[in-house]
């Protein structure tokens, strides 16, 4: 079963130390914290329409907030709350760029690991489609394995490798299924590079068994015997109960 992700909300976290800290001269203060507590007005009924599932009245209240109030860490929890709500809006796209423009904007701020999954996890979304266009799931290992590289102890780490588990079984699968429509219209070549593509790039998927018995095949075919011999090492020594072993030549 896998673990629930607890998304952080950042102004809880880091506000109270933001706004007690030392006190400025005069005016410069009385200014701050005129525009902190402004700031705060505006983010309690965008937060609030986000925690009853009025995600695009939290969108458009979260961008009014940094629109006025561009900087600061209101504004930085309302860019990362609007790439939420794309994101439960089903929104990957525009969930994506929300993400991406927070990572740019703050690169070493301390949940910009949750940005990354924010990323991540959006691109995710698009799993259905991946035997039409893989570029979504693509998307989301890279992005996925760069936090968990980045990031190996991160709270969304887990859930991240999970998930490029998942992509890479997809992924694998997807070119399996290629190369045996390849295979079956005699097209050998295609067939060979779209089994190598699994072998190669999805390791760890369970398509590669298979994808090694279509290469050796692919290679008999195209009287590479050499290369045909080899791959079924590759798959004797790798899968030695595998009951492709007894259908090649």
């Amino acid at each position: 079963m896998r673990k629930r992700i607890v998304f952080p909300i950042v102004a809880h976290l880091t506000l109270l130390g933001v706004l007690s800290g030392c006190a400025s001269d005069g005016a410069k203060d009385s200014l701050k914290e005129s525009s902190h507590l402004s700031a705060a007005a505006m983010y309690r009924p965008a937060k609030a329409a986000q925690d009853r599932g009025d995600y695009s009245s939290a969108v458009r209240l979260y961008e009014e907030l940094e629109t006025r109030y561009p900087y600061g860490p209101y504004a930085e929890q309302a860019q990362l709350n609007t790439a939420y709500c794309y994101y439960k809006q089903g929104d990957s796209e525009a969930a994506a760029a929300a993400a991406e423009r927070f990572i740019k904007l703050h690169p070493v701020n301390p949940f910009v690991d949750y940005a990354w999954y924010l990323k991540g996890i959006a691109y995710y979304q698009a799993i259905q489609g991946a035997q039409w266009n893989p570029k979504p799931l693509e998307e989301s290992f890279a992005t996925l394995e760069t936090l968990v590289k980045r990031w190996p102890n991160s709270a969304y780490a887990a859930d991240a490798r999970l998930r490029m588990e998942k992509i890479i079984d997809i992924l694998g699968q997807r070119e399996l299924d290629i190369c045996k429509f390849y295979y079956i219209r005699h097209a050998y070549v295609a067939a060979a590079n779209r089994c190598n593509d699994v072998v190669t790039r999805y390791q760890l998927s369970p398509a590669r068994e298979e994808a090694l018995y279509y290469l050796s095949l692919s290679y008999r075919h195209m009287n590479l015997d050499g290369l045909a011999k080899t791959t079924a090492g590759v798959l004797k020594a790798n899968y030695p109960q595998s009951k492709y072993l007894k259908e090649l030549p």
